[in-house]
């Protein structure tokens, strides 16, 4: 990895000549831009478009249970969430070389037409096949409506009033992750879990309808015809890209669960995903700037380490996501809406900091810093989450959540900031994309390697005791809302001790990938984004 970073930065355009290098005012050329009430209106439709994409993610989570009886179908149920992920992890790259091919406008308006479709199936389903399709092709929606909202302003904005703007639709997409269980809960249990996804359709009607008539960016100059712009796409690099993502995305959540990691289908699936990674590669050298993704892009070192940031920091954010939910469950055995309600201080504490530092940021100009001090608070959180135990307080899990809860915030939208300071204009959506492809991926690496390590401590911490009589598989594998079902009520409190020894050593699993999002930003040069002054 070291050769081939500095391979990386040897190859670097000159942006590092200097410590902090200033944006001359000529870099950044905007013919276009929305002013007031125009502005107002089109991010306010991209808040909610972004706010939707997100909340979808996650807000299925906690209407599992009832979609189960229904359809009666358990053995479905991990699909209801994954053919979502997949779908938009797989889409990702060509979602960004659409938006540099073809209309922004058209685009976007293409890929949330796609969502709402999906988020319409979904909430008419007769059986769980019918959710299942839905589910993916709101995912294949979903691949280009982030990436769209932060291109259309960065073609929208100038830079230094631009990052305010990005700190909101980022603090949006957080707001969607943290509140979609706890708003699915609410609407589960209050109307029906349809809708879930029948709240899409009028909420991005308005998205819709805020573009159509407030967002018109000048026609692009290009003389290719529709044909052309299609011929261009690399679709073989699609075909390549897609089904490595699926195989390696199914093997990571499969594996130690429905699969031992051992199995025949886990090893293939890795083995499928790494030799079609390898023609993907291979191909994407071939086509050069004509690939799905440019192999240029990656010897940019802001790019590179962007992404590696971002995987990173990802990782650690949805390990506290997920498991933090889960500890307020078991450990403290509250129902699933109040542990939304105690997970607030993580929530409330990533959206301040993100908008608070989306005000600073344009004065100071450069994402460095902010990167730097997100990652350290990202890291110290993770470790003080370490620490809990079963008789911890308030007093200790409130702040022990403010600070990764800041460290999100501030963290994860300064890699996009960072490629915008330095990236040609048709760069940018294609590096959004591997922005959100690295994310998402990050999430589904990183939660599966938790999965592994809480699975392991929690067996072993069981196994250790003198506890006789349990199915500890059972337990391990035991969901919240069943788990202290299966533990006599003499036997709960090591059991608990145990459980809570799991969750624990996720929050050092996160901590160490704080550490190494923090290490990979150094790699990501210091350039202002202020402009230069005469």
């Amino acid at each position: 990895m070291s050769l081939d970073q500095s391979q990386v930065a040897l190859r670097d355009d000159q942006q590092s000549t200097q410590p902090i290098e200033q944006l001359a005012v000529e870099e950044d050329p905007h013919e276009f831009e929305l002013t007031g009430l125009g502005l107002i209106t089109v991010v306010s439709g991209l808040v909610l478009a972004i706010f939707l994409v997100s909340l979808d993610s996650a807000i299925v989570a906690t209407a599992v249970p009832y979609v189960t009886a229904e359809f009666k179908s358990a053995g479905d149920t991990a699909w209801y969430g994954s053919a979502y992920t997949l779908a938009t992890c797989a889409l990702q790259p060509i979602a960004g070389k659409l938006y540099a091919k073809f209309p922004i406008k058209t685009m976007f308006l293409i890929f949330m037409a796609i969502f709402e479709i999906g988020s319409l199936v979904c909430a008419t389903a007769p059986n769980a096949v019918g959710l299942i399709v839905g589910r993916a092709i709101a995912g294949a929606g979903a691949a280009g409506c982030t990436t769209g909202g932060f291109s259309i302003v960065a073609v929208s904005v100038r830079l230094p009033r631009r990052t305010t703007y990005l700190s909101i639709l980022q603090s949006t997409f957080g707001i969607g992750i943290m509140l979609g269980p706890l708003l699915g809960g609410v609407l589960t249990q209050g109307a029906t879990w349809r809708w879930c996804f029948y709240i899409n359709l009028p909420i991005g009607a308005i998205t819709v309808l805020f573009l159509v008539l407030f967002f018109h960016p000048p026609k692009s100059n290009g003389n290719n015809t529709a044909k052309q712009k299609m011929a261009s796409l690399d679709m073989v690099g699609l075909l390549l890209f897609a089904p490595a993502t699926i195989m390696m995305l199914l093997a990571l959540q499969w594996g130690g669960l429905e699969y031992a990691w051992g199995s025949a289908t886990i090893i293939g699936l890795f083995v499928g995903s790494a030799v079609l990674v390898s023609v993907f590669a291979l191909w994407q050298a071939y086509k050069g700037d004509d690939a799905m993704i440019p192999p240029r892009l990656f010897t940019k070192r802001v790019v590179f380490f962007a992404c590696l940031t971002e995987l990173f920091a990802m990782g650690t954010v949805y390990i506290a996501i997920f498991y933090l939910p889960q500890w307020f469950q078991i450990v403290k055995g509250v129902s699933p809406t109040r542990s939304g309600v105690m997970y607030l201080p993580l929530s409330i504490s990533d959206v301040a900091s993100a908008l608070m530092v989306g005000v600073l940021l344009p004065y100071v100009g450069l994402t460095n810093p902010f990167i730097l001090t997100g990652t350290t608070l990202l890291a110290v959180g993770s470790g003080l989450l370490s620490t809990l135990n079963t008789s911890s307080g308030g007093k200790y899990w409130i702040p022990y959540q403010i600070l990764p809860g800041m460290g999100a915030g501030i963290t994860l939208w300064m890699p996009y900031v960072a490629i915008q300071t330095v990236l040609k204009a048709e760069d940018i959506p294609v590096a959004t994309a591997l922005l959100q492809f690295f994310q998402s991926f990050g999430a589904a690496l990183f939660l599966a390697l938790a999965q592994a390590v809480f699975s392991s401590i929690f067996y072993a911490a069981l196994k250790s005791s003198d506890i006789v009589g349990l199915d500890l598989s059972a337990i391990v594998h035991a969901a919240p809302a069943e788990f202290r079902q299966l533990v006599p009520k003499e036997n709960l409190a090591q059991v608990l001790n145990a459980y809570n020894q799991g969750v624990t050593s996720t929050f050092y699993l996160g901590a160490g990938l704080a550490a190494a999002a923090c290490f990979a930003s150094f790699g990501i040069q210091w350039k202002s984004f202020k402009p230069k002054t005469e």
